[in-house]
């Protein structure tokens, strides 16, 4: 079973969306893939039809005393979900002191799931210590605009993880620039697919679905399943 974290370098880069897309693109690949979401915002479910008002998830669970592998959702053969459940702020903060103090739960956790999965890709947040430390996962990806509000924050971080770029738009002259600039400078740690700028992504979570099943033919799909046969690369080297 192979880890892989997303998180973006800031907010609203699309990090949940492509998760989604990602674990729907590896699925179709006939990989077993558990999603989990450590984002307090609780929306990577309305991708996947969940219900708005549905409270349930792991971190709900943890404060209730419950079993957190029973709040998984079957969305299709070999495709869960793992929700972080609905927490007002108080309670995140709770969540977050009790990760901050075992960082390793997630290790035991995902032991637990060893040979039930191929892939368990988690949607991480941006300013919760103890929840993205508790991941130590095989590789994490970076999500980046290609803005040049990104550029400025990747010339502030460490040189960890790869980075992906996320609604490129081909004819900008300025994310072609900052696109040469990026693969010149960070090598191979920039994704060598890059997903593109499309309608069809915005669209698929208004009708509460991934990009996947709500436009199989779209560009953004095609990159979807471009990035998941790169995991599955990538999935390759590690286990040598």
């Amino acid at each position: 079973m192979i880890s892989l974290s997303l998180c973006g370098i800031r907010g609203g880069v699309g990090t949940t969306s492509l998760l989604a897309a990602m674990g729907h693109a590896l699925n179709r690949l006939n990989q077993r893939v558990l999603l989990v979401e450590l984002c307090p915002e609780n929306v990577l479910g309305l991708h996947f039809n969940l219900a708005a008002r549905e409270t349930e998830g792991w971190a709900r669970a943890m404060l209730d005393g419950q079993d957190w592998h029973r709040q998984a959702w079957q969305l299709s053969p070999g495709l869960c979900l793992l929700p972080y459940g609905r927490l007002d702020e108080a309670e995140q903060l709770r969540v977050e002191q009790r990760l901050l103090a075992n960082p390793w739960e997630w290790n035991k956790r995902q032991a637990q799931l060893a040979g039930q999965f191929d892939w368990v890709l988690f949607d991480l947040p941006q300013r919760l210590p103890g929840h993205v430390g508790s991941i130590r996962g095989d590789f994490s990806i970076r999500v980046l605009a290609p803005d040049m509000a990104c550029h400025v924050l990747l010339q502030r971080q460490g040189r960890e993880g790869f980075l992906l770029v996320n609604g490129y738009d081909s004819a900008s002259r300025l994310q072609q620039d900052l696109l040469l600039v990026w693969r010149r400078h960070h090598g191979e740690r920039v994704v060598p697919v890059v997903v593109h700028q499309d309608e069809a992504m915005g669209e698929a979570l208004a009708c509460k679905q991934s990009v996947i099943g709500y436009a199989p033919q779209s560009l953004v799909t095609e990159d979807a399943i471009s990035l998941a046969t790169w995991c599955l690369s990538r999935r390759r080297e590690v286990a040598c």
